[in-house]
């Protein structure tokens, strides 16, 4: 025989007045009232949580009985459209009305405050999300991608990126609010100032910058908290997708999709299991793990569980940090140095030795014209040094010798 269940629910404030048996009696006559015309078989629950009282109800129906589930549908059966709500001052009662929708749909089964489940990934497994790491052959993969994307946004700096990058383009996963407070264009100027300072030629560009005054100038920037702050900004923007499994090139972010909060659950359960520190300690006591790479390895999971779920980490943190049989761990999520080193102006070397190399004549010289003529190299960079290098106090004053007297034999040729 088949049996059909059905669970309700109401909620109101505790009277401090009533006991707990008034309060059951109130609530058996309530629903003995709602299903007078039928035969069914309730369950009173009841819950109290600080002044709100919780009442649930589970009504159970036999399809033999001459009042099935669609009878009472059917006969238009709703919950009470008021809730009393008694005050713990004394007050007067008031009625409070419930917003529903003008009828009740058919169900053969209703759970009070249920909602819809969402399909899980079968590929995702807690091994997979355990071994997600974003180190490679001793290289942390994130900080490099987060440089690099740093590296985009000096080219897309406006004063620079005409000048020396015409030809680069945004990276889109860039949004200026990851920027914000970060001193962009005086990193930009001082970056290309020292590649400039590296570009050893004949037109002597590199003279024209102070390199004491540029290495302050980037030490600032390098030393500074926005440097931290960017660097954590673009880290964890970069994280989920490039941390990968190579064998099913499962990324982090398609945990974090997969209701990311229970995949740290999870893995905050497996850290606790008393076999995963016994392991741990193992490892240290061989000499197949140090101290240090203890902690690196520990402040990767702590930026794993962030993405999944920020409340995670402190648990976890305070969890390790009472093991006494594994070193002390650091928690560095907020004050580690994402980015890393300084960044090498080397890789943008040859984009400012082309700008400097470009050459250019007077507008008002014709090329046909039999007398010498001055060609200017670098014409723009010299502008740039200049007004952006000046304006930051690196340029130390000098001007380039970047200028070449053309001769009409250097430009006619036997036909």
């Amino acid at each position: 025989m088949e049996q059909k269940v059905l669970r309700l629910g109401r909620v109101e404030e505790i009277d401090p007045e009533k006991t707990r048996d008034e309060l059951t009696k109130v609530e058996k006559s309530d629903f003995a009232e709602e299903f007078r015309d039928t035969s069914v078989k309730t369950t009173v629950h009841i819950e109290e949580n600080e002044n709100t009282h919780i009442w649930y109800v589970d009504v159970t129906l036999d399809d033999s009985s001459e009042n099935s589930t669609d009878d009472i549908f059917d006969n238009n059966f709703e919950m009470p459209s008021t809730v009393n709500r008694a005050s713990s001052f004394g007050s007067a009662k008031r009625s409070l009305v419930k917003k529903r929708g003008d009828s009740i749909k058919r169900h053969t089964s209703f759970r009070f405050m249920s909602r819809d489940t969402k399909e899980t990934d079968e590929r995702l497994t807690l091994d997979i999300l355990q071994s997600l790491t974003p180190y490679k052959d001793g290289k942390d993969k994130v900080t490099e991608a987060a440089r690099n994307l740093l590296i985009n946004c000096i080219k897309m700096e406006p004063h620079v990126h005409d000048i020396f990058f015409p030809e680069a383009a945004k990276d889109h996963r860039i949004d200026q609010r990851d920027l914000r407070g970060f001193p962009l264009k005086k990193l930009a100027t001082a970056l290309v100032a020292q590649a400039i300072s590296g570009v050893k030629n004949d037109h002597k560009f590199y003279g024209t910058i102070d390199r004491n005054k540029l290495d302050d100038v980037l030490n600032d920037v390098y030393d500074s908290l926005h440097w931290k702050k960017l660097g954590f900004s673009l880290y964890t923007k970069l994280y989920p997708g490039e941390v990968r499994d190579a064998k099913t090139n499962i990324s982090l972010t398609d945990f974090i999709e997969d209701d990311g909060h229970q995949w740290a659950e999870r893995l905050l359960a497996t850290i606790m299991d008393p076999r995963w520190t016994l392991l741990r300690m193992q490892h240290i006591i061989r000499g197949l793990e140090t101290e240090e790479e203890y902690n690196t390895e520990m402040n990767a999971l702590f930026v794993k569980l962030h993405l999944l779920d920020p409340q995670s980490v402190i648990p976890a943190y305070q969890f390790l940090l009472n093991q006494k049989a594994l070193p002390a761990v650091n928690l560095e999520l907020a004050t580690r140095n994402y980015l890393g080193s300084p960044l090498n102006s080397a890789c943008i070397e040859k984009d400012v030795e082309a700008a400097i190399l470009k050459k250019s004549m007077p507008i008002n010289v014709s090329r046909l014209s039999l007398n010498d003529i001055e060609i200017f190299s670098g014409v723009e960079v010299d502008e740039f040094i200049v007004t952006e290098c000046r304006n930051l106090g690196i340029w130390n004053g000098t001007r380039p010798s970047n200028i070449q007297k053309s001769k009409v034999t250097d430009r006619c040729c036997v036909m």
